[in-house]
């Protein structure tokens, strides 16, 4: 993988995780070198903007001026100020000197002397423009440098106080050289393709092989004797072969421009660069260049990325036309120049504009049409000369708010977005007050842009506004903890591709054509360290804050993504799910993934032994083959029913891109939407390629669909936006689970950000894959805490004896358990009371792989799953008890068990474990010869066996037995099954769902998604054991209907007849919807007596129950009759209908 790639080895071998389709907390070192305004001089006053597209001097008039709208009455000519610091691009190294706030400008003000700007006054100032040349003293030439973030430079007007005004310096007195020609400089560069979709290099026309381009550029006034420097700069991806560029200026051929071939190979570069720089002579003003592209190899393609030429010019001006020029030439120490201008009038002004915001105004000698004047030569100078009256006029863009970023007060939380999502970042910032009494500050890119950029769409800006809140604190407590970027981010910052949603920017790389080092990074906004340069990773800089992204890209995705945080932290969302993570482990590449899955496991058990870890490892279940390629349809179901069930946190090592995880597709667009876990939100923690590119507009990725998509899913995303390696990836996980899940002694957790940033400092610091760790970015909200219990559940006594670490449990064994919840002290919270839920599992046991792939041999790993007990208990002023028998199916091998518990009180939540006893032997037998008595439902226990349902049911069991319930899974066959339409080979055991009824350890509920079912009709048997091992089964018919359709069925009201009142019933196939209902009631006539509209909320499908008393639209009772009653539901622009009759008597 190229030198680049040395420090990602692994085994000798690198292995890309992707398919094809100063200490941990970096807090900036010491007090800022840079000085920041007090106020923004945007804080008061009237202002409107304006903008430029191109350099030049511009010129607004009195009735221009007063059409803005930002001053009433006569306007004193001495009171109008224009303020902006030009349209270049901001320094990326905090080093780097800039203008803070926006400057301002001197002016010129052509008045009558009068003092009052009215009539036919007029005010001239010169503007930069967006682009810039790039001096370059060592070789007296310039570069281009096209601004990636705007065509269009802003500058701010504003009457009050005394502005500024063009000064004229003194000029020398003597000349010692004349000047009558100067340095041209013309660039073409037009940015329309990004290779990549990442990355900040745009390229401009593309070329099939043997095509052929030509730019022609009209240069008046050109020295003929003087030669044409062409530069250009081109791409070619050619595979296989070499390709090239042949280029001509006027005729006359110019060095080819070589381009090597590539690879072909997805991790190689997509193309390769070549530039030309050549001088040629030409007698002529009108210059055309062509260019060809040659490549031997079939679909090759090249690219002009730009073109510059250099030449010199006469001192001669245009008819309005401003000229622009500088002499290299003529620089020498203690040099004056006499510059010589034709074509002047008495219109006609020189300006220095060497230093822009400050202009001077330079004293000329007029001699019919020929201008001369003098100025020192020991440095570079920029000049320009225009007449005065033959100027243009700036982009007027309207009158815009105070503002003033400067003198916000201090903040924990940092939230920028756009305009279209600041109601929604300002309700989340409102909730992190009220919930954690975190300071807000909300800010928009707006008004980042207007006091940071001089109103230019620069990512930079947002890094300098938050690296002003650093400086300004002045120690580390009063810095802000957490940036929310609230906003997506594109790599598009012109809006150039379709369906682009640049709202917050991102940071590109400067690399575009490797998609090993091409990448987007929020890490760019938390460098704040006053040497920090992105640019330098030898070493990498540290970040300041905790990062972290919403990509919403509408208000609707906003709303979602705000109301699932408030969710989050409500207390419908406690439950056993927050002490639960899963890991799931790739197959392939010599167990490699699962390898990584281990020791992640590992790390996990070291950091925080409350976390109960499922394992969901690829190669441990059967590889189904088919026509789109091996299949593990067991895992698919694994995983949706894990996510149904609630993780804390989901974790994914292997293979993956933005449509799926794993080549098999184990998580796709399928998975995501059968998720259903509006209350059991987990972190999803990817390391795999590129499985969340939110910046590529082209791409609707699957990490962001798990976020953004609805009130399922995901409540954040650690994960990747690029390529990356699985050796690189595995240290930043197994540094981000160490982190994050380690307590603070209080019980305190570290934020999503907190946790982001103090994993990727301690990678950054002892391990060198830079590319990689920037790769890996948080999609979610920096300031929330996962859900761990806050408090402690303790186990304190088993039939009255203390723990002791030798007791033992039987099989058979009645116990009776004690234990309390306690805060973070130890001290039982006395006013405690709720209810405790508690699993027990059997001692840890061995499993092996099935070897599905050649490389990949069978290995064994442990998993602690088999739950011996699952019940719930009633805590009384912080302390519990509950009975429970252990079943006759255990793993008789002495062994550690494990208890993991979790409490609420409604309120308040706490979790624990303890691993102290151990399980071994055979208590005296049991008198129980009855099986457990099943009871089935599916969505509600209003269904009926073979009623209607969707394709996603879930199915419910209540089960009951007087010694309890087995779903150990040690025993052979039994467990709690489930058996769709007899397909004996495909058992869905249930055991992990069963929860126990409160303080009853003989009865307890499943639930579980079932998998997608056809239309049609089905049946599922069903089976469980007691702890004595009898069983019992039973058997659940079911249809479901065909979606594509809403079907009203078993319409029916009772009771019929009927005297006081009546329930109109129907099944229908909306599930989890809001759906709008009317029943029209009307007489034998035809007459209608009676509408009654009613919205219900459909958790399955079973049952839309709606009653009438017998009365019409005013109350009153209806004569004994015959109605016929019509039900009418209305999904869009479709209405569907059905009806049926019913006696009054």
């Amino acid at each position: 993988m190229k030198n680049k790639q040395q420090n990602i080895q692994n085994g000798g071998q690198f292995l890309a995780i992707c398919l094809l389709v100063m200490g941990l907390f970096g807090y900036a070192d010491g007090f800022s070198q840079r000085v920041y305004a007090p106020s923004s001089v945007l804080a008061t006053g009237n202002w409107a903007k304006i903008g430029v597209t191109k350099e030049g001097v511009y010129k607004i008039d009195a009735n221009t001026l007063t059409g803005m709208g930002i001053s009433s009455g006569a306007i004193a000519s001495s009171a109008i100020r224009i303020f902006g610091n030009g349209g270049a691009m901001l320094p990326e190294g905090n080093a780097a000197p800039r203008t803070d706030d926006l400057a301002e400008n001197a002016i010129a003000i052509e008045d009558g002397a009068d003092g009052v700007f009215s009539g036919s006054d007029f005010l001239i100032f010169y503007a930069p423009g967006p682009h810039q040349w790039v001096k370059d003293s060592l070789n007296k030439g310039f570069t281009h440098l096209k601004n990636l973030y705007s065509d269009t430079a802003y500058y701010y007007i504003s009457i009050g106080g005394v502005g500024k005004r063009i000064q004229s310096p003194t000029a020398p007195t003597q000349a010692t050289v004349q000047v009558n020609s100067y340095q041209e400089r013309y660039f073409y560069e037009n940015d329309l393709v990004n290779l990549l979709s990442s990355g900040k290099e745009w390229l401009g026309e593309s070329f099939s092989s043997s095509a052929t381009k030509t730019f022609s550029v009209d240069w008046p006034n050109r020295v003929l004797t003087n030669p044409v420097q062409v530069r250009a700069k081109f791409a070619g991806r050619s595979i296989g072969a070499p390709s090239s560029f042949n280029l001509q200026l006027n005729g006359q051929a110019l060095n080819p421009v070589s381009l090597a071939s590539i690879s072909g190979y997805f991790l190689d570069a997509t193309a390769t660069e070549g530039s030309l720089q050549q001088s040629v002579t030409t007698n002529q003003t009108g210059l055309s260049l062509s260019m060809q592209f040659q490549s031997a190899a079939a679909g090759a393609e090249g690219w002009l990325n730009w073109f510059e030429m250099h030449g010199r010019s006469k001192l001669s001006m245009l008819p309005n036309i401003p000229l622009f020029f500088r002499d290299w030439e003529t620089v020498n120490p203690g040099a004056v120049a006499q510059f010589l201008i034709a074509g002047a009038n008495s219109n006609t002004q020189v300006w220095d504009i060497t230093q822009p915001p400050q202009p001077q105004q330079l004293n000329t000698v007029l001699n019919g049409t020929d201008l001369n004047f003098l100025q020192e030569a020991s440095s570079l100078h920029e000049f320009v000369a225009f007449d005065k009256n033959s100027l243009p006029s700036p982009i007027l863009l309207g009158k815009i708010n105070n503002q003033n970023l400067h003198q916000t007060g201090p903040a924990d939380l940092l939230v920028i977005t756009h305009n279209s999502l600041l109601a929604e970042a300002k309700r989340l910032a409102a909730f992190h007050l009220q919930e954690d009494g975190y300071k807000s500050v909300v800010v928009t890119t707006d008004q980042i842009y207007q006091e940071f950029a001089s109103g230019n769409p620069d990512p930079t800006a947002i890094r300098d506004f938050v690296k002003m809140y650093f400086d300004k604190a002045g120690s580390a407590s009063s810095r802000p903890r957490f940036l929310l970027l609230f906003g997506n981010g594109t790599y598009d910052y012109k809006y150039r591709a379709a369906n682009n949603t640049n709202l917050v920017p991102t940071y590109q790389t400067v690399q575009s054509f490797d998609p090993l080092i091409s990448h987007t990074s929020d890490d760019f906004f938390g460098l704040l360290d006053n040497n920090d340069d992105v640019n330098f990773v030898a070493p990498a800089g540290l970040l300041d804050i905790g990062i972290g992204r919403i990509p919403a890209r509408n208000p609707a995705e906003a709303t979602t993504m705000v109301n699932k945080i408030i969710h989050y932290h409500d207390t419908a969302s406690f439950g056993g799910w927050r002490n639960q993570a899963v890991f799931i482990a790739d197959d392939k590449d010599g167990n490699l993934h699962l390898s990584d899955a281990e020791s992640l496991n590992v790390a996990v058990n070291s950091t925080n032994s409350r976390i109960n870890q499922e394992k969901i490892y690829l190669d441990a279940f059967p590889l189904v083959s088919g026509n789109g390629g091996g299949r593990y349809p067991a895992v698919n179901e694994a995983i949706v029913n894990a996510v149904f069930n609630g993780k804390l946190i989901v974790n994914y090592s292997g293979h993956g891109n933005y449509l799926r995880l794993s080549e098999e597709a184990v998580i796709s667009a399928t998975e995501v939407k059968r998720f259903n876990n509006p209350d059991k939100l987990p972190l999803f923690i990817t390391a795999s390629c590129d499985f969340a590119p939110y910046d590529d507009p082209s791409k609707q990725s699957l990490g962001s669909s798990l976020l953004m998509d609805n009130a399922n899913g995901a409540i954040a995303l650690m994960t990747t936006t690029r390529v990356v390696f699985a050796y690189s990836n595995r240290i930043m996980n197994d540094n981000y689970l160490r982190i994050a899940l380690k307590p603070s002694p209080s019980g305190q957790y570290l934020t999503l950000g907190e946790a982001v940033m103090a994993a990727k400092n301690e990678t950054y610091q002892s391990f060198g894959d830079v590319f990689n760790n920037r790769k890996f970015t948080l999609l979610g909200d920096p300031a929330m805490r996962l859900a761990f219990p806050k408090n402690q559940v303790q186990l304190t006594a088993i039939n009255g004896q203390t723990v002791t670490g030798k007791d033992s449990l039987q099989a058979l064994g009645k116990y009776q358990v004690s234990g309390k919840i306690t805060d973070g002290s130890g001290n039982t919270l006395t006013n405690f009371q709720g209810v405790v839920e508690t699993v027990l599992y059997d001692k840890a046991q061995s499993v092996k792989t099935l070897g599905n792939d050649a490389a990949s041999p069978v290995t064994s790993f442990q998993v602690q799953n088999s739950i011996l007990y699952k019940g719930r208990a009633t805590v009384k002023n912080g302390i519990f008890q509950f009975s429970m028998i252990l079943p006759k199916d255990i793993n008789y091998q002495p062994g550690k068990g494990r208890f993991s518990f979790y409490a609420t009180d409604g309120k308040r939540d706490a979790g624990g474990a303890d691993t102290n006893y151990i399980i071994a032997g055979l208590a005296p037998a049991l008198t129980d010869n009855q099986g457990p008595v099943i009871k089935a439902w599916l969505n509600d226990t209003a269904f009926k066996k073979g009623g209607l349902t969707h394709e996603n049911p879930v199915l419910l069991l209540d089960l009951a037995d007087s010694s309890g319930i087995n779903v150990s899974g040690a025993g052979i066959g039994h467990d709690i099954t489930t058996v769709i339409d007899g397909n004996e080979r495909n058992v869905l055991v249930l055991n992990g769902y069963y929860t126990g009824l409160l303080d009853d350890y003989q009865r307890g509920t499943v639930r579980y998604q079932l998998p997608t079912m056809s239309p049609g009709k089905h049946q599922i048997r069903i089976k469980a054991w007691d702890l004595a091992n009898n069983s019992s089964q039973t058997l659940l018919d079911f249809e479901v209907a065909n979606q594509e359709k809403s079907v009203i069925q078993k319409l029916m009201n009772y009771p019929n007849p009927f005297t006081d009142k009546t329930t109109i019933s129907f099944e229908h196939n909306q599930p989890n919807t809001q759906l709008p209902v009317e029943i029209a009631i009307y007489s034998s006539s035809g007459q209608l007596v009676k509408t009654i509209r009613k919205t219900v909320f459909t958790a399955g499908t079973r049952n839309c129950e709606i009653q009438w008393d017998g009365t019409n639209e005013n109350g009153q009772k209806l004569k004994k009759a015959i109605y016929i009653y019509r039900v009418v539901i209305t999904l869009g622009e479709h209405k569907y209908v059905s009806a049926g009759q019913m006696i009054l008597y």
